[in-house]
């Protein structure tokens, strides 16, 4: 009896001083990084595939890393060789081959550009050239029409009007001269029309080279940031040449942060890689600010 009144105090004693239980929050799941959270990295492998060696693949990435904390102003990445998530370069033939056909597509891009320029200067010049070609040809026409004028005039005149006559001719011979000079001009004018239009044609068959086969494509995924809570995973399938991958190594460095796809064909964060891409853009960074600072 004793005993059951001891627990029985007890457990009255227990329920009345025991502290409250904090709830535990749930951990988020979803992609949005902490803005206040410094997020560190390390280069976990490269595929022998890629012929990169790590001395060469770690300033690459610590410089898209840098360029990231220089545009928001503070340190947002970190190199931490023993802590950070990992980037990997796995190579995949299917996305290299993609990305060169994108490549491909790109620069075909800046030849058409190029060509419309260069097309558009040509036509221009042509017209020019025209202009002055007629105005020569009725030049010509005009001074041959008074060359035979004074020839049947000079038959027919009588020894008193010689004088006359002299002067007459001295004028015919100096528009001579100056015809043949013009026409020394339209010959020149025409040899630099023609290297013109070679440099248009030499334009268009450099672009059609780049060519063998051209195959329609569709966006070339070569990069991946996979995150599950606060672990994350880069991993790098392909790239071209250093400034592409340093381009991509910054668009999934954007998504570590937190930042989604963006429409703006320049940004960093556009879809897919393009021409107009070159650096951090406003738009990229407006999009941190606006998740991270609410505007």
């Amino acid at each position: 009896m004793i005993l059951r009144l001891f627990l029985l105090l007890t457990a009255v004693l227990l329920w009345l001083f025991w502290p409250a239980v904090t709830p535990v929050k749930a951990p988020s799941h979803g992609t949005t990084a902490s803005c206040d959270q410094l997020i560190s990295w390390r280069l976990e492998s490269i595929d022998p595939a890629f012929g990169l060696s790590t001395a060469e693949a770690l300033p690459l990435i610590s410089d898209a890393a840098a360029q990231w904390n220089q545009a928001l102003g503070k340190e947002v990445l970190r190199y931490d060789p023993q802590q950070g998530f990992p980037i990997r370069f796995i190579f995949d033939a299917r996305q290299q081959q993609q990305l060169e056909q994108l490549l491909l597509e790109r620069n075909l891009h800046r030849y058409d550009n190029r060509i419309e320029d260069q097309q558009q200067d040509f036509e221009q010049q042509l017209a020019e050239f025209q202009k002055i070609k007629d105005d020569f040809a009725e030049k010509d026409r005009q001074l041959a029409a008074d060359i035979q004028a004074f020839n049947q005039k000079a038959q027919q005149a009588d020894p008193g009007a010689a004088a006359l006559l002299g002067k007459e001719q001295a004028e015919l011979l100096s528009r001579q001269k100056e015809h043949a000079l013009e026409a020394e001009q339209l010959d020149a004018l025409t040899e630099k029309l023609q290297d013109r239009q070679q440099q248009l044609n030499n334009t268009i068959a450099d672009r059609n080279a780049l060519i063998p086969a051209q195959q329609s494509t569709g966006l070339a995924e070569v990069g991946l940031l996979e995150q599950r809570g606060n672990n994350r995973t880069m991993t790098i399938f392909a790239y071209k040449d250093a400034h592409h991958l340093t381009l991509t190594l910054l668009h999934e460095f954007g998504h570590a942060l937190g930042i989604g796809h963006l429409s703006e064909a320049g940004s960093i964060m556009h879809t897919q890689l393009n021409s107009a891409q070159q650096q951090l853009t406003n738009a990229d960074i407006s999009a941190w600010r606006q998740q991270c600072e609410g505007g």
